[in-house]
């Protein structure tokens, strides 16, 4: 029996070795300077295979790795084929075991440490880098060899860090999703879930779009025409988590990677590794948030109650839309810090160069992200509140459409309210006016939001009232764009009524609906949530 399991042993190393053997030659022609595969590849295998077979990886990457090699002995010297020799693999090794054993990579076998993953990413493609830098610095002792640069260091690290971003979690994702007997039927959910849907019949157009038209733009713009890429990203992932980042992380870095020239990469062009390094700060950011959304979204569902469930998951669903806005307006911040820095070196390298064009979409770029943070969670409302956001948000909404705004707030116990209450007011408003607004003879708009307590029991109203003119058809036919994107503009998602009125039930409140010849009127009743006894646990970048 001992003999025979250990003759077992050997074959299952050698069936690794050359596993991983004929799946490096395999993704070997696949890996150009700007995505580096193998590196992905050599991950992967470290992250699912236990520490025993890890020699046998090594010695499967050291016989087509020296094989490649020892043909330039004469070219670029017995040093360089001795260094080069040594699988890369060997140097990630301590880096991989570093996250798997000391940062926790799988808390468990259905749980992912996004954090360490990222470390691990992160730390890998810097490995990486340096044996690159230090094959060519060795390389460079012979005459005729190009010498390692800070800007081509740069652009083996991106290409290193844009393949294993793309790649690695789908791996993962099907080993926590297509678990022993359950993986026929989490297949079907998957090809019917509205991640992929979403996925193939929004952000995949939106992506080759972006990528066509930077392809077809000046050098000038088709660096913001990719920098763009990252807001459906960031789109996917508020709906889905990281999952969404994963997905449209994968779908962006491809696209980026498929457009930009690797010529331009061996150069180290300034503007490709620009475009580079913010798309993949980017989607780093967009996984760790979409980490913390997964996370809120697990805790959600584990509450017993269910109406205590609901009003969970809605006050969590309105921090996420809270940080994500705050998160893009940090983005567009940056952004702009970014371009006018860039730009002030355009001009500085080339002073005779007009640069008010660039400037200007810079500055729509920013306003645009700033747009988009906007409709997802009002400054007014993160900074002053409910009536702020209803006076200020709304009426600045209304007034782009061409409708005239009047909002109306009085009673008391707006500070003592619950959040989650007072987003459902926001958003019961939102959705009521681009109902409401939906008719071209409405004119004008009136709001009103009342708060009181009764019984100890707090409660807040919120009416809105429309009026109905047809003498202003013909100017709302004129303003029908700034009606058409109201909706967006208020981030509502055109609930119908039933559809409000079942999302104002989770607070225990009643939604009444008049329709008159010259009016229409929907009002909304709240009541305040009874806070919880016990605090929230702290939210750990862990996601199943």
């Amino acid at each position: 029996m001992g003999k025979g399991s250990r003759h077992m042993e050997w074959m299952k190393q050698v069936a690794v070795a050359l596993g991983f053997a004929l799946a490096y030659e395999a993704a070997h022609p696949f890996s150009p300077p700007q995505f580096g595969l193998g590196s992905a590849l050599r991950l992967l295998w470290l992250l699912f295979l236990p520490y025993r077979y890890w020699p046998a990886l090594a010695v499967g990457e050291f016989v087509p790795n020296f094989l490649a090699v020892y043909p330039c002995l004469e070219q670029f010297g017995a040093l360089w084929v001795a260094f080069r020799s040594i699988p890369p693999l060997v140097f990630m090794m301590p880096v991989v075991w570093f996250c798997r054993a000391r940062l926790a990579l799988f808390p468990s076998k259905r749980l992912i440490n996004i954090k360490a993953l990222l470390v691990g990413v992160v730390a890998t493609s810097l490995v990486l880098t340096a044996y690159t830098c230090i094959a060519m610095t060795l390389a460079h002792l012979q005459p005729n060899t190009s010498p390692a640069t800070w800007g081509i260091a740069s652009c083996f690290f991106i290409g290193f860090y844009f393949a294993m971003l793309a790649v690695v979690p789908w791996p993962l994702i099907a080993r926590f999703e297509l678990r022993p007997g359950r993986w026929r039927e989490k297949l079907r959910r998957g090809l019917q879930s509205r991640l992929l849907l979403e996925g193939l019949t929004i952000l995949l157009p939106i992506t080759v779009l972006l990528a066509l038209l930077s392809n077809r733009s000046g050098p000038n713009y088709a660096q913001f025409v990719l920098m763009a890429m990252f807001l459906p990203v960031a789109w996917l992932t508020l709906r889905h988590g990281w999952r969404g980042a994963a997905l449209g992380g994968t779908f962006t870095l491809v696209g980026a990677v498929c457009v930009l020239p690797s010529q331009m990469m061996l150069q180290a062009d300034p503007f490709v590794i620009q475009t580079e390094v913010f798309l993949a700060l980017a989607i780093t950011i967009l996984f760790a948030v979409g980490a913390r959304i997964s996370e809120q979204l697990l805790q959600g569902q584990r509450a017993n109650d269910d109406r205590h469930l609901a009003r969970q998951s809605y006050q969590q669903g309105e921090q996420r839309l809270r940080n994500v806005a705050q998160a893009l307006d940090i983005s567009a911040g940056r952004l702009h810090l970014m371009l006018n820095r860039l730009l002030r070196q355009m001009q500085h390298l080339h002073p005779y160069i007009e640069n008010e064009a660039s400037y200007q979409q810079a500055m729509s770029a920013h306003q645009e992200i700033h747009q988009l943070a906007e409709s997802i969670h009002p400054t007014a409302w993160r900074e002053r509140g409910l009536p702020a956001a209803l006076q200020e948000s709304l009426g600045r909404a209304l007034d782009d459409a061409g409708i005239a705004y009047r909002c109306h707030i009085t009673g008391r116990g707006f500070t003592r309210m619950q959040p989650a209450v007072l987003a459902a007011a926001y958003r019961a408003a939102c959705e009521a006016v681009a109902h409401i607004s939906g008719r071209l003879a409405c004119s004008s708009i009136r709001l009103t939001l009342r708060g009181g307590e009764t019984h100890r029991m707090r409660w807040l109203v919120v009416r809105i009232e429309g009026v109905m003119d047809d003498a202003k058809v013909a100017r709302a036919i004129h303003d029908a764009e700034g009606r058409r994107s109201l909706t967006a503009k208020l981030g509502a998602s055109g609930l119908d009524r039933d559809q409000l009125r079942e999302q104002v039930r989770i607070f225990d409140g009643e939604l009444h609906y008049h329709c008159g010849v010259e009016r229409i009127r929907l009002s909304v009743l709240l009541h305040d949530a009874r806070a919880s006894a016990d605090d929230a646990a702290p939210v750990r970048l862990w996601v199943s």
